[in-house]
């Protein structure tokens, strides 16, 4: 459905009221071509609602009934640690859970830049995340799926600094891969269901 048959606005209506700009509108809207005008911030909403969208977090939605109902599986290292502490603060701490998420976590490391003197000054990082997620009543797979993201980090001279590099890249990664989760079991809500 078209914005203007939503509105039931005709074309001409519409290029009557942008026409209706003053002078210095115009005039402002050509120094600075992305500056939105006041009419389309108070249109898009409408816009919105005219397609049917919905907030996939808003009141009364699948993806907020699914909040503290997700049970997560035991933490094996840091790296578990961090992606834990990240997924239970996108679902929930799971209080009566209906569901139990268990995760595969697997990160590999590859060597990307190398010195002349073959010292490795550059690492990617690919984490694989697969999850199922089961209705504990029903031992049903209700959803499952493998994730994936990248990041890289440097090495220095300095061991220490590697390190710490390293632990930062890591954790950008679990991070990654538990928002990823978050937003896949979201977007899958009203599948799901409970």
């Amino acid at each position: 459905m078209s914005l203007f048959k939503a509105f039931r606005v005709s074309p001409k209506k519409v290029r009557r009221i942008f026409a209706s700009q003053t002078r210095s509108e115009k005039i402002r809207h050509m120094q600075n071509p992305k500056s939105v005008s006041r009419r389309t911030i108070l249109l898009a909403p409408l816009a919105l609602a005219a397609c049917g969208f919905t907030p996939i977090y808003g009141r009364g939605s699948a993806a907020e009934a699914l909040n503290g109902k997700i049970a997560l599986g035991p933490v094996n290292d840091r790296l578990s640690f961090e992606f834990y502490e990240q997924l239970e603060n996108r679902l929930g701490r799971a209080e009566a859970p209906v569901f139990q998420l268990d995760i595969t976590l697997n990160v590999q490391s590859k060597g990307l830049a190398i010195t002349q003197d073959n010292a490795i000054t550059r690492y990617n990082l690919t984490g694989i995340a697969s999850f199922t997620l089961t209705h504990i009543a029903r031992g049903e797979v209700v959803l499952q799926d493998n994730l994936r993201a990248f990041t890289a980090y440097s090495a220095t001279a300095s061991a220490y600094a590697t390190f710490i590099s390293e632990r930062d890249a890591k954790r950008r990664l679990a991070v990654s891969l538990a928002d990823q989760i978050a937003t896949r079991i979201a977007s899958s809500a009203e599948i799901i269901g409970l």
